[in-house]
C-alpha cells in the first residue's frame, strides 16, 4: 500500500526532521511522498507567471554564477538564477539538468522544470522526490508543529476514503474521528487540501464513524498541533506468548529520538523476544535519528560499522568523503532530554520486524538497509516501501525553502539502489479495521504469528490504494501531504 502522494507545494502537519550528526537528511516516494511525476503547473500550481512576453535566449540561465552572490535578492529574476545556480553546486545530477528558459516560470516552477526526470536503472524517473516549500510550511514539515486538522486519510480497496491515523488531541480527535472512518463528502471549505497550515481555516464535511454506519456532519477549524512521533510503545503477546515490544514511529522529527530512547529503554528493561517497528506511515526525516534507533536494535558488535554512507555528485568529493554516519552506543546529536554522549539502550536483537506501506520512505529505509548491511535479519510485513536511496539538504531564499536531492545512501555493504523500494518479506494490506498497537491488527498479526512459527500467514485484509488528490462528492480537497524524507543539514 502506498500513504498519499505529496504534490509538490502541499503540506501536511507531517513533521519532517532537522538536524543531525553533523547531517541529516530527507525524502518520499515512487507514488509517494514527496513524489509530483506532472508538470510544473500541476505540481505546484500558480506556478507560471501567465505571461510568455520577453521570452529570449538570454532567459537560458548560467549555471555557472555562484548562488551566493544573488542568494537575499528577490526580484524575480534573481530567485530563478539562485534556482539555477544553486542546483549546478548542489543537485546530485548537475551534468543532467535540462536547458529551459527561465521567462515563463516562477522561481519554483523553474525549479520543477530543471529537475532530472529522465529513466534510472529500474526505468522510474530518477528525480521524483525534490520539492519547494514555503519556508513557513517547511519549519513545520521539519518541527511537526504547525497548523492542522490532525487527521490523515487513504483510500481504500472499494474506493472509499478512510481515516489512516488522527493526532491526538487534535481538531478531529476532539470531533470524534479515528482509524477506520469513512469521509462520504466535503460540503464546505476554506482551502483546498486537508494540510491548510493557515490560521482560520476550516471544512465542513458528512462524516461515517465506520462504513455502513449512519452519516453525521463535522466541522473541524485548524488549530495549532504538535504531533507526536512516538504515540504508542508497549509489550503485546504473541499468540504462544512471547513478549513483542511494539513501537508505532510516525516520523523522524525534531525531538523523536529522545522518544525512541525513552520508549526502547523501557521495553527493554521490561524484556521482550523480538521487536516490532511500525513504520507504516513514517516518510522519513533526520538521518541521526535513523542512526539512533538502527544503534539501539543491535549491539555493541556493530560498533564503528557503517549505518550509511552519503554519495554527493562529482563535484562535492569532500562532502562524499565526510559524510559517513557509523552505528555507535552513545548519541551522536543530542536533542533536549539525553544530550550527546548519553549510553543508548542495546538490544542486540539479531532480528526485527518492521511495519511497511508506500508510505514507509527515505530515512526509515534507511533504517531497513543499514541495519540489513550490519547482518540483522529485517523482516517485512506489508507493501513494497516507497524507493527513496536519497536525500536533501534545505537551502533557503527568499520565501522559499527547496529541498533539491543532493545525495543517495549506501549501507556497509555498499548497497543503496533501492529506487524501486524494499518489498514485503510478508505482504498484506493494511488494516483499518483496528487500532495501531492491537494485536488484532492485520498487519502486527501477521508479525506476531511470524515471529512464532517463522511464516507469512495468509492475509484477508483487502488492498488499499492511494488518491491521486480527490475526495468523493461535493467539494475536492486534496489529501496529499508532504512528508519529510531524508533531510541532512548543510
Amino acid at each position: 500500500m502506498q500513504f498519499g502522494r505529496w504534490s509538490s507545494g502541499r503540506l501536511g502537519l507531517m513533521v519532517g526532521l532537522a538536524v543531525a550528526l553533523g547531517l541529516s537528511a530527507c525524502g518520499g516516494g515512487g507514488g509517494n511522498p514527496g513524489i509530483c511525476l506532472g508538470s510544473a503547473s500541476v505540481c505546484n500550481p500558480g506556478s507560471t507567471s501567465g505571461s510568455t512576453s520577453g521570452s529570449t535566449s538570454a532567459s537560458v540561465l548560467s549555471p555557472d554564477i555562484p548562488s551566493e552572490t544573488v542568494a537575499g535578492i528577490c526580484t524575480a529574476d534573481a530567485e530563478k538564477q539562485f534556482v539555477r545556480s544553486y542546483l549546478n553546486e548542489a543537485y546530485l545530477w548537475p551534468d543532467e539538468i535540462p536547458v529551459v528558459n527561465a521567462a515563463p516560470y516562477t522561481a519554483s516552477g523553474y525549479f520543477y522544470q530543471l529537475l532530472v526526470t529522465t529513466p534510472d536503472s529500474h526505468g522510474l524517473p530518477k528525480d521524483r522526490f525534490s520539492y519547494v516549500l514555503t519556508r513557513t510550511d517547511a519549519d513545520t514539515l521539519t518541527t511537526g508543529s504547525g497548523l492542522g486538522y490532525g487527521v490523515d486519510w487513504v483510500i481504500d480497496a472499494q474506493g472509499r476514503t478512510r481515516v489512516a491515523k488522527v493526532v491526538a488531541g487534535s481538531p478531529a480527535d476532539l470531533a470524534g474521528l479515528a482509524r477506520g472512518g469513512e469521509l462520504v463528502t466535503v460540503t464546505s471549505a476554506s482551502q483546498a487540501t486537508w494540510y491548510p497550515n493557515t490560521a482560520g481555516a476550516f471544512v465542513t464535511f458528512s462524516y461515517r464513524d465506520a462504513p455502513g454506519q449512519p452519516a453525521r456532519t463535522v466541522s473541524l477549524t485548524v488549530a495549532p498541533l504538535q504531533a507526536d512521533p512516538v504515540p504508542v510503545s508497549r509489550v503485546v503477546l504473541s499468540p504462544s506468548g512471547r513478549r513483542v515490544g511494539y513501537v508505532l514511529f510516525n516520523a523522524h522529527t525534531a525531538g523523536a529520538q529522545d522518544k525512541l530512547v525513552a520508549a526502547l529503554s523501557a521495553l527493554g528493561a521490561g524484556g521482550m523476544d523480538d521487536l516490532v517497528l511500525d513504520l507504516r506511515y513514517n516518510g522519513g526525516g533526520y538521518l541521526y535519528v535513523a542512526l539512533a534507533l538502527a544503534s539501539m536494535v543491535t549491539g555493541p558488535a556493530s560498533d564503528g560499522q557503517v549505518f550509511e554512507r552519503l554519495q554527493f555528485s562529482p563535484k562535492r568529493p569532500e562532502a562524499s568523503q565526510a559524510n559517513v554516519t557509523r552505528f555507535a552506543g552513545t548519541v551522536q546529536y543530542g536533542e533536549t532530554q539525553y544530550p550527546t554522549g548519553t549510553a543508548l539502550p542495546r538490544l542486540g536483537l539479531p532480528r526485527v520486524y518492521v511495519l511497511t506501506t508506500g508510505g514507509t520512505c527515505s530515512a526509515s529505509e534507511s533504517v531497513i538497509n543499514g541495519l540489513r548491511g550490519v547482518d540483522v535479519e529485517v523482516v517485512l510485513v506489508g507493501a513494497t516501501t516507497c524507493g527513496k536511496p536519497y536525500g536533501f539538504t534545505r537551502a533557503d531564499n527568499c520565501s522559499l525553502a527547496y529541498f533539491p536531492i543532493e545525495f543517495q545512501g549506501y549501507n556497509a555493504r555498499d548497497f543503496g539502489d533501492y529506487s524501486v523500494g524494499f518489498s514485503a518479506t510478508c505482504p498484506a494490506a493494511d488494516d483499518l479495521g483496528h487500532a495501531l498497537g492491537d494485536p488484532a491488527e492485520g498487519l502486527l498479526g501477521i508479525a506476531l504469528r511470524h515471529a512464532d512459527t517463522g511464516a507469512c500467514s495468509p492475509s484477508t485484509v483487502a488492498a488499499l490504494s492511494f488518491p491521486a488528490a480527490t475526495t468523493p462528492g461535493g467539494l475536492t480537497l486534496d489529501i496529499q501531504r508532504h512528508v519529510p524524507g531524508k533531510l541532512r543539514l548543510p
